[in-house]
């Protein structure tokens, strides 16, 4: 059987909101019901340690872990991801074709997560959860479809260059 694979992610940093609101029985029953057999749950620096995850051992393997290692990879065997605000596992997750929940974190002090998380909402290539407390229903509706999220376009890996030539040569 194949790994339906879910990623939560919250970089190197503490994002204690996030993991408390996905470690709910609500949150598990949710990923079981749609077919995901496996949740990867990098949670940082932080304290909290999910646990909940136990009472469904025998319908999900749940993973947690501070850091991850061969991330790309843990990305391009997920379907779906559940990231913090960072830019890098974003863009990665979008380069990838995957569907990406943003939960911005705001304890830290700048804004320029809400910014991207805002902005690629707006234009529909991410679901930006800006109430924790409703992860779970944001997944879901998500999983099916009520909330779409398109594909993010093909990367132009010339067009930065392309733009420093033009700007070098005007």
């Amino acid at each position: 059987m194949t790994d339906k694979q879910l990623l939560i992610t919250v970089g190197t940093t503490k994002f204690e909101k996030l993991i408390e609101n996905i470690d709910k029985d609500d949150f598990y029953k949710m990923a079981i019901q749609h077919g995901f057999n496996k949740i990867i749950i990098q949670k940082g620096t932080g304290e909290y340690i999910p646990k909940n995850y136990t009472k469904y051992e025998k319908d999900i393997n749940v993973q947690v872990s501070t850091i991850l290692k061969n991330f790309e990879n843990v990305i391009k065997s997920s379907e779906l991801i559940i990231s913090h605000g960072g830019a890098g596992i974003i863009l990665e997750s979008l380069r990838n074709k995957k569907k990406v929940i943003v939960c911005v974190n705001d304890l830290l002090m700048d804004n320029h997560q809400v910014e991207l998380a805002s902005s690629l909402d707006k234009e529909g290539y991410v679901r930006y959860a800006k109430k924790l407390e409703n992860i779970t229903k944001e997944v879901e509706d998500v999983l099916n479809g009520k909330i779409k999220i398109k594909d993010y376009p093909e990367f132009n890996y010339e067009a930065i260059p392309n733009v420093i030539y033009s700007m070098i040569e005007n």
